[in-house]
């Protein structure tokens, strides 16, 4: 969907995560990062968008950057990572979910933000969203109550789904208050 026609808090949502996720020059401006050892992302990101995961729009960022278009590297960013992360938006009625599920899929991919989803919602963890996960969804009634219940499936996600946390440990706390910070964005909005 092209942001003309986006809706705003889908663009808020956007932003929010790329700044989450970027390193920025001393002006402010979005930077290229060279990725650590040991991070399972590739070599280089802008934003989270990393060019083991995100080739071709990682090398356009880091192009963009080097030409000097930060503005636009960064409009680029936000829409692609609302792009990639717009499965989640049927999947509840309610913008601030959405805005912590957008989190989810940005950092663990689609499939992922499914099982973190019916982990909080107590369904089939398949990371399929059918028709039972929909229903359940449906039958919310606290926003508040089921975006902590989200946030715990995260962690629980990470913990039991995901890689073994072992090569992971180093950045534990970094992805605990990236967690954390991702609810309270989405209380925000609740």
């Amino acid at each position: 969907m092209p942001s003309n026609t986006r809706p705003a808090y889908q663009l808020k949502v956007g932003q929010w995560i790329v700044n989450a996720e970027a390193r920025r020059d001393a002006k402010g401006r979005i930077a290229i990062y060279k990725i650590p050892g040991g991070d399972g992302g590739g070599t280089f990101e802008v934003a989270g968008i990393n060019d083991r995961y995100h080739p071709a729009t990682a090398e356009h960022l880091r192009d963009l950057i080097k030409l000097g278009q930060h503005t636009a590297a960064e409009t680029l960013a936000v829409e692609y990572i609302c792009s990639y992360t717009d499965i989640v938006a049927p999947w509840c009625r309610w913008s601030c979910v959405e805005a912590f599920l957008r989190d989810c899929a940005f950092n663990r991919g689609p499939g992922g933000a499914a099982k973190i989803f019916q982990l909080a919602l107590g369904v089939k963890v398949d990371g399929h969203v059918g028709p039972k996960t929909l229903s359940a969804s449906n039958d919310l009634d606290d926003r508040r109550a089921f975006l902590k219940a989200l946030r715990k499936a995260r962690e629980s996600y990470e913990l039991k789904i995901a890689p073994p946390i072992g090569a992971r440990k180093k950045f534990w706390s970094g992805l605990v208050n990236r967690w954390d910070k991702a609810l309270a964005f989405a209380e925000s909005m609740a």
